[in-house]
């Protein structure tokens, strides 16, 4: 986002250039408009954690929330990353994918198997290190397609194989991060509202602090988990525009 600066007003345009701009300091006497909507009818803006941007609606006077879905981006990312065993594992997945998406060869054999096996015919998904859900689907195709795999490593060889016990862990961290998942999914729909954070966030504190079978191997990182979604989520009641809305949810009045 950027501003073109004439007198008291400000307007936003499309920006097709730099990533980093300089953010103009709004005040609420200034007049400015926001492509087609006139500044009177904002109510309040989704916004990211960073701190410049909090600053830049601060400045202007404007009500703003941050992204939910950036702020699990970052709680799942202390979890997964405050465990070795489960970050080995990851590598290990990625290796894994890239072999296969950089030989069309591989692929094509790895899809014979796949065919020999009655499996339809898959190929594995590659994670995103700015999306942690593309994390969750890598694992979870690899946990689909273990068979498949096990075939083509007796045949022919991978930059790296994953051993019975990490495969377990996989299973384990897929359990562990489901709920995360969903709720991934659910508050990127255009049906999402600001009426869905308080009573999620309370299920996933709650389901957090439950002990389950599947526990076993990902213990630090349930417990990183719950501690950041705990601290990056400890005002979201305190906030007016969050109980407001859940207040006036038709879907949650009984």
């Amino acid at each position: 986002m950027t501003s073109n600066y004439t007198k008291s007003c400000y307007n936003v345009k499309r920006w097709s250039g730099p990533t980093l701009l300089p953010i103009w300091p709004l005040h609420s006497t200034e007049c400015y408009n926001i492509g087609e909507i006139d500044r009177c009818r904002v109510h309040v803006v989704l916004r990211d954690n960073a701190r410049n941007m909090v600053k830049a609606l601060n400045d202007a006077n404007l009500a703003s929330l941050p992204c939910m879905a950036h702020a699990l981006q970052l709680a799942v990312n202390e979890g997964l990353l405050s465990q070795r065993s489960i970050t080995d594992v990851v590598k290990t997945g990625r290796k894994i994918v890239g072999h296969f998406k950089h030989s069309p060869q591989a692929y094509s054999r790895f899809h014979d198997i796949q065919q020999q096996l009655g499996q339809p015919r898959k190929c594995l998904q590659k994670d995103v290190i700015t999306r942690w859900n593309r994390t969750f689907y890598m694992l979870e195709s690899l946990i689909e397609q273990r068979r498949a795999l096990g075939a083509f490593a007796t045949e022919h060889d991978l930059p790296a194989t994953l051993t019975t016990h990490q495969w377990g862990l996989i299973e384990n961290v897929l359990t562990l991060l489901a709920p995360f998942e969903e709720l991934t999914r659910e508050i990127s729909l255009s049906t999402a509202t600001a009426a869905d954070v308080i009573p999620a966030i309370n299920v996933l504190k709650r389901l957090l602090e439950e002990r389950a079978d599947t526990d076993v191997g990902v213990g630090t990182t349930k417990a990183t988990l719950s501690e950041a979604v705990q601290r990056r989520f400890s005002d979201v009641e305190k906030e007016p525009l969050y109980t407001l809305a859940t207040v006036l949810d038709p879907m949650l009045v009984q």
